[in-house]
């Protein structure tokens, strides 16, 4: 649906077709019921996602306009747009506030410091650090031998990788940014980026509940 949906949008842009009435109503005269059936099916998922929006000022429901989004997506090629909807609904819910309005204006890097850094404010929060104790430093020291994050009950092996998952994390990707300019070549290595912060959350989110524990 994602490719007949983009095929389509590049044609609205070339006809400069402003009413979606009009571009079914040929598609039901050109093709077949299911081909036309599947063009309505792509136009309504274009819709969903904010690529074509009704036209402001205009009375009729049909009348469309293909939306900036959209045109970036058109331009730039479809990857920004994967990208952002890997992150739909799939990221931890205090970070998805903080990444997608960076992921929306191509700014991946920026979206990745952001989701990083949220993990290590909750990290600080969790563990009741001071502001003294930032970064690689802190994961260590949250998840270390004796660490205050650090699950007591979990074998050596799982309390280690734990601590090196953390720091690791953070010394590839928030160290980097905090220091030089950082230019993701792939979207989809941004995204991915991001999922990890969302997992190291997601674990978080356990130690939470644990700590909550008597």
């Amino acid at each position: 649906m994602d490719q007949l949906g983009l095929l389509i949008l590049n044609d609205l842009l070339a006809t400069n077709e402003s009413n979606e009435y009009n571009y079914l109503l040929r598609a039901s005269r050109d093709y077949r019921n299911a081909a036309a059936e599947a063009i309505a099916e792509a136009m309504a998922w274009l819709r969903s996602r904010a690529l074509i929006a009704r036209k402001p000022g205009q009375s009729s429901d049909a009348s469309i306009f293909v939306t900036r989004t959209g045109r970036r997506v058109a331009a730039d090629g479809p990857q920004s747009f994967y990208a952002s909807e890997r992150l739909q609904g799939a990221v931890h819910v205090r970070i998805e506030s903080l990444v997608r309005p960076q992921f929306l204006i191509g700014q991946y890097e920026l979206g990745v410091f952001a989701a990083m850094k949220a993990v290590e404010v909750r990290v600080r929060e969790l563990g009741e650090f001071g502001d003294e104790v930032v970064g690689v430093d802190l994961m260590n020291k949250a998840f270390g031998p004796t660490g205050s994050l650090t699950d007591s009950r979990a074998v050596k092996g799982e309390q280690d990788g734990t601590r090196a998952l953390f720091a690791g994390a953070y010394a590839v990707l928030r160290n980097p940014a905090g220091h030089r300019e950082v230019n993701y070549d792939s979207v989809t290595e941004a995204a991915e980026a991001v999922q990890t912060a969302s997992l190291l959350m997601r674990i978080l989110d356990r130690t939470a509940t644990r700590l909550s524990q008597p």
